[in-house]
């Protein structure tokens, strides 16, 4: 009786990895399909992307008020000082 190989050799190589000649024959007739949906992919996550980055740079926070950068270091040297001083 002769030996048949498993039907998950026939598209591995021996080593185990890469692709074999039946497996590349099995795949051939998907790659145009797939990398048309690489290409979809791809520009929807891009035009995603781009969108987010311009809708942030429109954001106005001018109305926003800010403490002066002394104050806000100086406060929160002094908040940390009293946390400190509380713990012990």
């Amino acid at each position: 009786m002769e030996h048949q190989p498993t039907r998950e050799k026939l598209y591995s190589t021996s080593k185990g990895y890469g692709f074999s000649p039946a497996l590349q024959r099995t795949r051939k007739p998907f790659a145009v399909r797939n990398l048309l949906t690489l290409a979809g992919l791809m520009t929807f996550t891009g035009s995603v992307y781009a969108y987010s980055l311009l809708a942030v740079k429109q954001d106005d926070f001018s109305d926003v008020p800010m403490p002066p950068p002394e104050a806000t270091a100086a406060a929160s040297t002094q908040k940390e000082s009293q946390d400190n001083a509380t713990q012990k």
